[in-house]
């Protein structure tokens, strides 16, 4: 016997046995399934590995992307609300009397003012109102309007909730006015 290579001896009879067909077949699936055991435990395993890190990281980008559209949102809101707060803040520092009185005098008509009073106020439900009743003696009309204008502009919450014309009779384009500003705040 031959010392280089040492076949099984119940191996070497059956192969034998098989026919040069059988023989040929055996020898061409045995190299598949070698190579099919190899892909299937060994090469597969990190394929579907890999296709599913894959996967994973898409899903992350997503959320990160959407993390981020939810971060700057909520940057914007925070800038306002700091912003309603200064609004707030600034508004409860100065009282409504003050503030029309004020903006009467940088319009240049705060000398035609006749009374600046409060109404009283109401509170339903976490909101306040508080009325204010003011005249004024003949202001112009474009006056008026920008007056109006200003109050409401300036300061969130304040309104022009009423107002009664009378014409001022000793010149034309003038009115006599008595207005009521009402101003809203949140508790």
């Amino acid at each position: 016997m031959k010392e280089g290579r040492k076949v099984m001896p119940g191996l070497k009879d059956f192969l034998r046995k098989l026919s040069e067909r059988e023989r040929m077949l055996l020898f061409g699936t045995v190299p598949l399934l070698v190579f099919f055991l190899i892909y299937q435990f060994g090469v597969y395993p990190f394929v579907r590995s890999r296709e599913r890190f894959r996967v994973e990281n898409s899903e992350l980008v997503t959320r990160l992307q959407e993390l981020k559209s939810i971060a700057e949102k909520y940057v914007a809101e925070k800038a306002y609300y700091d912003e309603l707060g200064d609004v707030l803040k600034e508004k409860k520092s100065l009282s409504v009397l003050t503030y029309l009185e004020n903006i009467a005098g940088e319009l240049g008509i705060r000398g035609g003012i006749e009374y600046i009073r409060p109404k009283g106020s109401e509170t339903k439900e976490g909101i306040t109102s508080l009325g204010v009743e003011m005249k004024i003696d003949a202001i112009e009309v474009q006056k008026l309007i920008m007056y109006l204008y200003t109050i409401e502009e300036r300061r969130n919450g304040l309104t022009a909730s009423n107002l009664r014309l009378k014409p001022f009779f000793r010149e034309k384009g003038k009115v006599d006015v008595i207005v009521t500003v009402t101003d809203v705040t949140a508790d």
